[in-house]
């Protein structure tokens, strides 16, 4: 039997789901945007900790350089990016995203916020 492995929120990552959900709330309402974070927090309580390579590496981190995180497209337009450390059985939980979103004014705003 595979090991679980714990789950971690970066300081990025944190930053990233209030950004995700002022750009659900403001496309689709509060309630809408609250039902999605929780259909996905649901989503990866449940799969990443048993299956953290269920994703592969992000090619769209990899256009910037950044080569460890992988990308998984959660749904129709939710990515979640993240890292895998065999090691210590821990997944470091990087960014979510709507894809509709742009990753680099995404990255740079984040960036300015921590």
């Amino acid at each position: 039997m595979s090991k679980h492995f714990l789950i971690v929120s970066s300081p990025l990552f944190k930053l990233s789901v209030q950004r995700f959900r002022a750009f659900l709330t403001d496309k689709y309402g509060e309630a809408k945007a609250a039902d999605t974070l929780t259909s996905i927090q649901q989503r990866i309580k449940h799969h990443l900790p048993g299956t953290p390579e269920i994703a592969p590496i992000s090619e769209r981190l990899l256009a910037f350089g950044i080569t460890d995180y992988r990308q998984w497209q959660l749904d129709q337009h939710n990515i979640l990016f993240y890292s895998v450390n065999q090691q210590q059985h821990q997944i470091e939980l990087l960014l979510l995203m709507d894809s509709r979103q742009s990753l680099q004014k995404l990255l740079f705003e984040l960036n300015l916020l921590l």
